[in-house]
């Protein structure tokens, strides 16, 4: 999905292209635009004042609708269209009323060929603007460009025109800017826009009250907490759920047919006081959810939906609400950026629920109602009501949040006690660690859903939102509470993604497409049993079936099982009646925090180590330089395979992890090459771990080249003597051999591990007595590559196997582990350095019975032709 940058990316991109292009010929003013008159600048020095950016047409993201020959995708597909129009340029003229404008407008979204991609066209105005008008008026021409498929050169769009009309300020009753953008090469493209800049409230002092009882709960006292937050707080997906069984009142403007709803613009007052917005309705719950995702990352985009209100209000003190005057968005013309308002008797109250319970959980809660039609006479009823709510959480909201159990009670009813565990298995549950280890995925027994746990409070304590303030909450209340209770309060949320759903599916699996489920009860301490309580919206008008048992047993902290909980999901109703289902079983796999910790710790252990045996290889390798630079005839009696394993053996890591390392991710573990945790483990980042495997293949490759050009001077200089360099077995040996191909990557770490077994073969059938190699070199990297077999016996013996377990130093895919290598392994690299030490002091043949020869003597054969 596009990010924001993405887009002025592309808007700079496409403004340089303008720029670059020859001059295109356009049409003159005056033969597009007829109105506002043009008018002659004023120079520089009799500006009056400075002219302010509110002062200026600007839109960040609009709609755009029409179009052909763009290449636009479709218009309900793909990345939502949208369009941008900034001020390049800006000059007072004869006319106060009249500023001489240049500008950049840009049409953003998908290609017609390629959705996944964002698409763009810009064009490049001149014109003027006018505010002795209402609305104001803007009239450009210029002409516009778009890169070709084939990504060679661009196509220019002459003689363009664009006019827009800009409320001056924008109110209720006229809160958009409308427009057209006119072309020979692509017709009309229709323009709308929620207006920014001045805005003039009306009345709002009489805004009627909701009918009857809207919440029993206390709200919040005040209204400084939304200051600068109500953006925040108000973005979202809302449920909608229709009054009288879902049959709204006669003359309502919205039908029943939408099931969400989302704020699609807001704008507010510095001191939080008044506010308006631009709402959204939308039928189907794919087409909500999508495009308010689209929204969250377009910020201020406007969405043009089934349905749509603009409203406008103030923080009503008294009730702790903002209490809203909207009208009804329809639309005027046959497209979909045809936008104009009508039927303004609509009430909108929006309120921040302070306590939850098992039936609300709401974070933002409201009602909208038509304010001419508030009760239905012969019922007694509210009618025409429409109530809204958004679940989830937000950091600086969620301190003000109560939690009211109502169900534990009947919740208790259904707990059937166990065994208590003995004195040693005490306290080995999920709850003194981390309230994160209450929360998991589970997955049904017999395939067909999947869903979240995540708990809402434990005790006391409020755990979903902020994960700092629920760590503060969750160490704050629960030692103290687990001392006093060992049977203790809990609340859940359950979400539910099924991911098919045919028409003969079982009535248990239609129940699971529905809404989540909000569930209470009790937790044991003891034996980590959880029973709880649980209701579900069934229909779309706001009931609920209260009748749904959740049932979950933890598993032990020390538990080698994978899965973690196993539990079962029943209807308490009979079953007979139409809300009853067939008993769900689910299971969920996963670690603990507790492990988490270990498995960190041990992971910053292993990369600690990583660094620490690279580290000393380039130790071993440069003493092993210097050895050589004393020593020029060791660099000839140096097996040139040996050196070439070693080489390979550093390169494959860095080839295999080169994208992580010069990957430039915005996470911010990989912003640092060196980070010191919260919780006081040490992180290196990929590129840190790694420099040291870098330097030390540069080094080796340095050894190796060293090598490779004493061998040819060396056969050269015999050669120039008139002699045929014969060396015995040489070329079976030290040339450069390729790796053969792995079976399987552990293979690749057992020939590492006999990096010297080149050298003692070659110091053999040579009978060399050169020191050839530094003790350092041999007997150092013989401890590195043992080093890792070592460690893998002590963490064998401290370290419990994770299910999911991954390694960063001595990887079972890196080399071959388990007891038997463990051993062998080591006992190998410590007789072949003790062979070498042998070989370099009594001579290359000592254990063979191949006579002794002095170092570096060859077979002489004439070249002298008979």
């Amino acid at each position: 999905m596009a990010r924001p940058q993405s887009h002025r990316a592309l808007a700079c991109l496409s403004l340089l292209i303008l720029l670059l292009l020859p001059g295109a010929t356009a049409a003159s003013y005056s033969s597009l635009c007829r109105s506002p008159a043009p008018a002659p600048d004023l120079p520089r020095d009799h500006y009056r004042s400075r002219i302010t950016r509110r002062a200026l047409p600007q839109i960040s993201t609009g709609h755009f609708s029409g179009e052909r020959n763009l290449h636009f995708a479709p218009d309900q597909s793909g990345i939502p269209r949208s369009f941008s129009f900034y001020t390049r340029r800006s000059a007072r003229t004869t006319d106060p009323a009249v500023l001489h404008l240049s500008a950049t407008l840009t049409l953003l979204g998908t290609h017609w060929r390629r959705y996944d991609r964002l698409y763009s066209v810009s064009f490049d105005l001149e014109g003027y603007y006018s505010t002795a008008t209402s609305p104001a008026e803007l009239c450009m021409v210029g002409s516009g460009s778009y890169a070709r498929e084939d990504g060679f050169g661009v196509v220019v769009l002459p003689d363009v025109m664009l006019r827009l009309h800009v409320p001056h300020p924008s109110n209720l009753t006229h809160p958009f800017v409308t427009g057209r953008l006119e072309g020979a090469e692509f017709g009309v493209v229709t323009l709308v826009a929620y207006a920014n800049g001045d805005y003039e409230f009306g009345d709002t002092a009489s805004c009627t009250a909701p009918p009857g009882p809207v919440r029993d709960a206390p709200q919040v006292r005040h209204v400084k907490f939304l200051r600068h937050r109500v953006k925040a707080l108000l973005r979202g997906s809302y449920s909608v759920e229709y009054g009288l069984g879902g049959h709204a009142a006669s003359g309502f403007p919205l039908q029943p047919r939408h099931q969400r709803m989302y704020f699609n613009q807001v704008r507010c007052t510095r001191n939080a006081t008044r506010l308006r917005a631009y709402m959204v309705f939308e039928t189907d719950n794919t087409s909500a959810v999508r495009r308010y995702n689209y929204t969250v990352q377009l910020p201020d985009g406007l969405s043009v939906g089934d349905e749509a209100l603009v409203a406008e209000g103030v923080w009503n003190q008294s009730r702790r609400e903002f209490c809203l005057r909207a009208c009804r968005v329809v639309r005027s013309g046959p497209s979909r950026a045809d936008l104009a308002v009508r039927e303004c008797g609509i009430g909108v109250s929006i309120w921040f629920p302070t306590v939850w319970s098992v039936r609300d959980r709401s974070v933002v809660a409201g009602m909208i109602w038509n304010t001419s039609r508030t009760s239905n006479s012969d019922t007694g009823k509210t009618s025409g009501v429409i109530s809204l709510s958004r679940t989830g959480s937000y950091s600086d909201y969620i301190s003000y949040i109560k939690y009211n159990y109502t169900r534990v009670e009947e919740a208790k009813k259904h707990y059937i006690p166990k065994p208590v565990l003995s004195n040693e298995k005490k306290g080995r549950f999920p709850g003194n660690y981390s309230y994160q280890d209450f929360a998991f995925g589970f997955y049904r027994k017999k395939h067909g859903f999947y869903g979240y746990a995540s708990p809402v409070t434990i005790g006391s304590a409020l755990v979903q939102g902020d994960r700092l303030m629920a760590d503060a909450a969750f160490y704050g209340n629960w030692t103290s509470e687990m001392k006093k209770h060992w049977l203790m309060n809990v609340s859940y949320d359950l979400q539910f993604h099924v991911p098919y759903l045919n028409s003969s599916a079982d009535i248990s699996h239609r129940m699971f497409r529905k809404k989540p489920i909000s569930a209470e009860g009790v937790y044991d301490t003891t034996t980590g049993s959880m029973v709880m309580v649980a209701c579900q919206a069934v229909e779309n008008n706001g009931s609920s079936d209260c009748e749904i048992l959740v049932t979950a047993q933890f598993a032990p902290l020390d538990a080698e099982a994978t899965e973690r909980v196993m539990g079962t999901i029943s209807s308490l109703r009979k079953q007979s009646d139409p809300l009853f289902f067939e008993a769900q079983d689910f299971y969920a796999e996963g670690m603990y925090m507790v492990h988490i910790a270990v498995e960190n710790s041990r992971m910053d252990m292993e990369r600690i180590m990583l660094v620490i045996s690279m580290t000393l290889s380039c130790v071993f390798t440069a003493l092993q330089l210097r050895h050589v630079r004393k020593h020029p005839e060791a660099l000839q009696a140096t097996s040139i395979t040996m050196l070439a394993v070693l080489a390979v053996g550093y390169a494959v890591p860095l080839v295999l992890n080169l994208e992580a390392m010069l990957t430039d991710d915005s996470r911010d573990n990989n912003k640092h090459f060196v980070r010191l945790t919260s919780a006081g483990s040490l992180e290196l980042n990929e590129f840190m771990l790694r420099f040291s495997t870098m330097l030390a293949f540069v080094l080796q490759l340095r050894f190796l080249q060293l090598a490779l050009s004493r061998r040819h001077t060396g056969r050269r200089r015999q050669t120039s003597r008139g002699l045929v360099i014969r060396p015995r077995e040489e070329h079976a040996l030290d040339m450069p051999a390729a790796v053969p191909p792995r079976r399987r990557p552990g293979y690749a770490g057992l020939v590492l591990d006999g990096f010297l077994l080149p050298q003692v073969v070659w110091n053999a059938f040579a009978g060399s007595k050169v020191r050839a190699l530094s003790p350092w070199f041999y007997a150092g990297g013989s401890a590195v590559r043992a080093a890792p077999h070592v460690y893998d016996v002590f963490r064998r013996h401290n370290y419990v196997p994770s299910w999911a377990a991954s390694y960063v130093y001595a990887s079972p895919r890196d080399d071959l582990f388990g007891v038997a290598w463990d051993v062998a392994v080591p006992c190998g690299a410590a007789l072949l350095a003790a062979l070498l030490f042998l070989q370099q002091r009594l001579g290359g043949a000592f254990l063979c019975c191949v006579g002794s020869r002095r170092p570096g003597e060859y077979e002489m054969a004439s070249t002298v032709s008979s």
